[in-house]
């Protein structure tokens, strides 16, 4: 799915993209001149169709609402769309937390500084926090809104083990100055693409320079499950911790753990039976 206003125009499609201002105080009512109409791009207005509404009925219908066989497809379906395995993805129930349990899986030093950008949202620097880190803001390039690679290089410590460029508007951070400088000194880099799931830098997807990339599936993003995440990952290993965080400690979700290969049934002990016996 993508938002009417990106997709109209790449497709020539028509989409919702003017309002009629209501009147002010005093005005009789709007007015029905054409010239009162100011057409705008809408922001995080969705193209859903009749295959969306199928797939949530089907859903509905199926009887199970969690992490299942649905997700499982669409983690294949991503990491195939990325060229990699399965193994190397893992849905979140936000960005955000993709974000947290990425900075956790990648088992950082707590107390160890990570550097990121102030031009991005909270939670880029909250999922840090929250993972025991101190984040680093570095300034970001005039031009492109960027993290500037130039203020990474001057700000890393011995304490500074991961680099949080951020593909702020869907455009690119310059990742092969910034994978340069990780190399140089060791780093881990962790890729926040939540407003970038289709960019690419020098033909390679934005997500697949570094350690981990994120996504987000938010309601205003170009793809759509109205909350979701998820982590790609260069290390399988990672990706298995990062999902058993995303699962509460967990190696299995509820469709594995009660599914004909899982536990399908509790096993209902009795102690004064056992008592008797």
């Amino acid at each position: 799915m993508q938002q009417p206003c990106l997709h109209a125009l790449k497709h020539g499609l028509s989409a919702p993209v003017g309002i009629e201002e209501p009147a002010l105080k005093g005005d009789s009512g709007p007015s029905t001149n054409a010239e009162s109409v100011r057409p705008f791009l809408v922001f995080g207005a969705l193209r859903i169709e009749e295959a969306e509404i199928a797939g949530v009925e089907a859903c509905l219908r199926s009887g199970w609402l969690g992490t299942g066989p649905r997700i499982a497809q669409f983690e294949q379906n991503f990491a195939t769309w990325r060229g990699g395995a399965s193994s190397r993805v893992a849905a979140a129930n936000s960005c955000t937390a993709a974000l947290h349990v990425s900075m956790v899986a990648a088992v950082l030093e707590p107390g160890s500084e990570v550097i990121a950008t102030p031009l991005t949202f909270c939670t880029t620097v909250n999922a840090i926090m929250h993972a025991g880190l101190i984040p680093v803001l570095d300034d970001v390039d005039s031009v492109t809104q960027n993290i500037d690679p130039a203020a990474i290089e001057a700000a890393i410590t011995s304490r500074m083990p991961a680099i949080l460029p951020v593909h702020f508007a869907g455009r690119s951070c310059a990742m092969d100055k910034i994978m340069a400088i990780a190399q140089r000194h060791g780093l881990m880099v962790i890729e926040d693409c939540a407003h970038a799931i289709e960019t690419e830098f020098r033909g390679k997807h934005v997500g697949t320079f570094g350690d981990f990339g994120f996504y987000s599936f938010y309601a205003t993003k170009n793809v759509v499950t109205g909350e979701g995440g998820m982590i790609l990952g260069r290390d399988e290993e990672r990706i298995a911790r990062a999902l058993i965080l995303a699962l509460r400690g967990m190696n299995k979700d509820a469709w594995r753990r009660f599914s004909d290969k899982g536990c399908r049934h509790y096993q209902v002990w009795s102690r004064a039976a056992s008592n008797t016996t």
